[in-house]
């Protein structure tokens, strides 16, 4: 069994983040603008998941 150090808190908030911006959404007829509003409003980010990281790098 394999044990991450990491928790999933951030990807959770994101995830959590996204479906409040697809509700808010939800009469779009297409994709492309309901994903401009998700990157408008939570901007460039870049996640990393736990078991990803190197070990000894910052979170």
């Amino acid at each position: 069994m394999h044990l991450t150090v990491g928790s999933n808190a951030r990807h959770e908030g994101l995830n959590r983040r996204v479906r409040l911006i697809v509700n808010r959404a939800y009469g779009f007829h297409f994709a492309n603008p309901a994903l401009g509003l998700i990157m408008l409003t939570l901007g460039l980010s870049e996640h990393v998941l736990s078991h990803e990281r190197r070990r000894g790098s910052d979170p």
